[in-house]
């Protein structure tokens, strides 16, 4: 999901259960690579997944532009593969960002492609980018014209959240009643781990996505960050709204490209830093910062085993809180709900209330409130500093979120706000509880008791809430 500086673009929550059944597969393993964290990087190949086929195809223009501004140059090749509504005919189009060419003309609406450069050697037509095929397809495709020794993939559209992203608004999501086609998180990993897989065995036998990143909001979430901890070596999301001028790509397209080649962390610094350089010099009646926001933030996740150790430890605190009985002591379940109601939640432009809190600080303030957890919450704390490598943000004046861990997870005391379809383990599920059945299999909610100890907990209030068969 992106925002304007006006309003708030909800998206649909739901995506067709064919797509989901591709995802439910836990994706790849353990990397074979070492990442180089301490030497320059070398080369790489940046692959942007630009989905503008909906309201946000113009801001995909204009980060076109930013890229290109930059250009591929010093062992660093700029893919995109973008998608428009109306735009140049609202068609997939494959773009290679070379030094001081320009695709499209604003004047014509014409996009100069270079479809005759890939194997298809013709414009692809109308596709479907919220399809976990396409992305399969498109990262072969795009990482086999382009090889090199790091590879960085960027998600670029709305987003939201453990709930996916890239949102095609030309497609349907089949078996739903009017929801949009999108990649949800499992269907995401998955087809990054499909890529992984076809790549290994027709290419670079040792490839490896390096960096995944979202430009798009609310992805800086556990249950992301899992579902792609052996798709990738690095991550980067906002735990935020994303506002619709996205990512500084100029800014960190220019570290990469610089004579010194940086190391990898270096270049997540700058993925962070430029963003919030670009939003922190703006001005707005609100204060520094982006107008009606409360925060611009962005995160830069180390993946692989340590977040597999981090939501250990988030489970093991699941099953303390239902199998010690404080949820159904009222000293302690008062302690629970105050410290969810101190953590800082995701707030939309007009102060609205996210069920995303930030994971770091609720268990420090939880630990704090119950002495008993501090061992387990303890944990979790050291696992989000170890996990989250680097985050920045810049707040509005007024701004909802006054300091963050860098990365979110599901949780309210509220069974208003709960969405039924976060705790679907299985097609089973969704097709007992689910309208449309579209989102289930996440892995965080199939290897953890987290989602029991939320529904657990806001059920107290109101025993019905789970009775969806009434």
């Amino acid at each position: 999901m992106r925002v304007t500086r006006k309003r708030t673009l909800f998206m649909g929550l739901l995506l067709s259960a064919s797509m989901v059944l591709m995802g439910v597969a836990a994706a790849g393993g353990p990397s074979l690579l070492t990442t180089q964290e301490d030497d320059e990087s070398g080369s790489w190949t940046v692959f942007v997944y630009l989905c503008g086929d909906n309201n946000l195809e113009e801001y995909a223009i204009d980060d076109l532009v930013e890229m290109e501004s930059v250009g591929s140059k010093n062992d660093v090749k700029i893919i995109v593969l973008l998608d428009t509504e109306t735009i140049a005919g609202g068609e997939a189009h494959w773009l290679v960002i070379e030094e001081g060419v320009s695709h499209y003309d604003a004047e014509t609406d014409t996009l100069d492609c270079d479809c005759d450069l890939f194997p298809d050697d013709e414009c692809l037509g109308e596709m479907d980018m919220g399809d976990g095929d396409m992305l399969t397809w498109a990262v072969v495709t795009a990482f086999t014209y382009a090889p090199a020794e790091n590879y960085m993939l960027v998600l670029w559209d709305h987003g939201g959240g453990w709930r996916g992203v890239c949102y095609d608004d030309s497609h349907p999501a089949e078996g739903t009643d009017g929801w949009v086609s999108r990649l949800t998180t499992p269907e995401t990993a998955a087809s990054l781990a499909a890529a992984q897989e076809q790549l290994r065995e027709t290419g670079d036998e040792y490839y490896k996505l390096t960096i995944l990143g979202y430009d798009a909001c609310l992805n800086g979430m556990i249950e992301v960050v899992y579902e792609n901890r052996y798709v990738a070596d690095y991550m980067f999301a906002s735990i935020n709204l994303v506002p619709l001028d996205g990512m500084g790509y100029e800014g960190f397209l220019t570290v990469m490209t610089q004579d010194d080649k940086p190391t990898i962390e270096e270049i997540g610094e700058a993925i962070v830093d430029s963003y919030v350089d670009f939003y922190e010099n703006q001005k707005s009646v609100t204060g520094d910062g982006l107008e009606y926001l409360g925060d611009v933030t962005l995160s830069f996740f180390k993946l692989g085993d340590r977040v597999t150790e981090l939501v250990e430890d988030i489970d093991a605190l699941a099953h303390e809180l239902i199998e010690g009985g404080y949820l159904d002591d009222s000293s302690y379940r008062g302690a629970i709900e105050s410290a969810e109601s101190q953590t800082p939640r995701i707030p939309t432009y007009a102060g609205e209330q996210l069920p995303f809190i930030d994971l770091g600080l609720y268990a420090e303030l939880l630990g704090q409130k119950i002495p008993e957890l501090y061992t387990l919450t303890e944990k979790i704390v050291k696992g989000v500093d170890e996990v989250v490598v680097y985050e920045n943000h810049v707040t509005a004046a007024g701004g909802g979120i006054l300091r963050t861990t860098g990365i979110s997870i599901y949780f309210t005391c509220s069974y208003h706000w709960i969405n039924p379809a976060y705790w679907f383990e299985d097609i089973g599920d969704a097709e007992l509880y689910g309208l449309n059945t579209l989102y289930y299999g996440m892995a965080f909610t199939v290897d953890t008791w987290w989602d029991e100890m939320v529904f657990t907990f806001t059920q107290a209030y109101d025993e019905t809430v789970l009775d969806f068969e009434e």
